[in-house]
C-alpha cells in the first residue's frame, strides 16, 4: 500500500516539472522563441533565470512569488500550471490504471504514456486560451492527429493480440473457423466509425454556431478544440462532454456578469470549459450518464 502511495507522490512531482514545460510552451507558441533550448526570461527584468529560480512551485514559494532580481511579482500562472499537470499525471495514472512501482502492465503503461500527452496538450491549450484567448492550430492540430493515430494502432495491436490468443487456444481456432475474430473486427471498425462521426458531428455543430454569429461566440480554434474533446472522449461521453463545457461555462458566465467581473459584451473563454467538460467525464462521465438515463 506505501509503495503507491509513493508512486502518486513520485508521479506528482514529475507533474510539477511538466506543469512548468507547459506553461512555457504556452507563452512561446503564442509569443515566439525555441520552446526547447530557449532560456528561460523573467517577464520584467529579463534576466535568464537561474536553477534556484526553475525548481517548480518550490521557487515559486521561497521567493514569495516575486523575482529574485527585479522584486516584480510573478504571474500565478506558475503554480498553477504545476501544480495542475501534477494532478493530470496523477488523474492520468488512476485511470489508466498504472501504478509506478507495483503491478506493472505494458497495456496500462500505454494508457497511461497516452493520456499523460492528451492532457499535456489540454493544459497548454487551456493556458493560451486563458492567457491570450487563442487556441494555436500549432498545439490542436497536432493533437488531433495524435488521438486519431493513437486509436486506429491501439485497435489494430488489440485485435492482433486478440487473433493471437485465439489461434494459441484450442477453442479459439474453432472461434476462428466460425467467423468469430471477423465478427470483432467488424465490431471494432464500427467502434471507431461511431467515435470518428460524432467527433465529426460536434465540430459541424460548433461550426454552425461560429457560422450562425459571424465568429461573435466563437472562434475558428473552438471547433478544432470541439473535434479534439469528441475524438479523445469518445461516443456517447464526448456529447456528454460537450453539454458539461456548455452548462459549467453559462454558470461561469452568470456569476461573472452578476459578480460585475465581466459585462454581457465581455469575452470569455469557452476552451477551458470544453477541457473541464472532458475532464469531468474521463472521472464520473459514466455515473453522470447513468443517472441522467435512470431519470427516464
Amino acid at each position: 500500500m506505501i509503495w503507491n502511495y509513493v508512486g502518486y507522490i513520485s508521479l506528482f512531482v514529475l507533474g510539477l516539472f511538466l506543469g512548468s514545460f507547459l506553461n512555457l510552451v504556452s507563452d512561446r507558441v503564442v509569443k515566439g522563441g525555441k520552446i526547447v533550448f530557449g532560456h528561460s526570461k523573467c517577464d520584467y527584468c529579463k534576466n535568464i533565470l537561474k536553477v534556484k529560480n526553475l525548481v517548480p512551485l518550490l521557487s515559486f514559494i521561497i521567493q514569495c512569488g516575486k523575482c529574485s532580481e527585479c522584486k516584480k511579482p510573478l504571474s500565478w500562472y506558475y503554480p498553477f500550471s504545476e501544480i495542475l499537470a501534477g494532478l493530470l499525471v496523477v488523474l492520468a495514472s488512476q485511470i489508466s490504471k498504472f501504478k509506478l512501482f507495483v503491478d506493472f502492465s505494458f497495456s496500462n503503461f500505454a494508457g497511461f504514456v497516452f493520456l499523460v500527452v492528451v492532457f499535456s496538450f489540454f493544459e497548454i491549450l487551456l493556458l493560451t486560451d486563458l492567457k491570450y484567448l487563442l487556441i494555436p492550430d500549432k498545439i490542436v492540430l497536432p493533437a488531433i492527429v495524435f488521438v486519431v493515430l493513437f486509436n486506429i494502432i491501439s485497435t489494430a495491436i488489440s485485435l492482433y493480440d486478440f487473433k493471437i490468443k485465439l489461434e494459441n487456444d484450442d477453442f479459439g481456432k474453432y472461434l476462428l473457423k466460425v467467423g468469430f475474430f471477423e465478427d470483432q473486427v467488424m465490431a471494432a471498425i464500427r467502434t471507431l466509425g461511431i467515435n470518428f462521426i460524432s467527433a465529426l458531428a460536434i465540430a459541424l455543430f460548433f461550426f454552425f454556431i461560429v457560422w450562425i454569429t459571424k465568429g461573435k461566440g466563437m472562434g475558428g480554434g473552438d471547433i478544432r478544440l470541439a473535434l479534439l474533446v469528441g475524438l479523445v472522449n469518445g461516443f456517447p461521453y464526448n456529447f456528454l462532454a460537450i453539454f458539461l463545457g456548455f452548462f459549467i461555462g453559462a454558470v461561469v458566465s452568470i456569476g461573472l456578469v452578476i459578480g460585475k467581473k465581466k459585462t454581457l459584451k465581455s469575452v470569455v473563454p469557452f476552451g477551458p470549459f470544453l477541457i473541464l467538460g472532458s475532464l469531468l467525464c474521463f472521472v464520473w462521465g459514466s455515473q453522470i450518464l447513468n443517472w441522467y438515463l435512470n431519470l427516464f
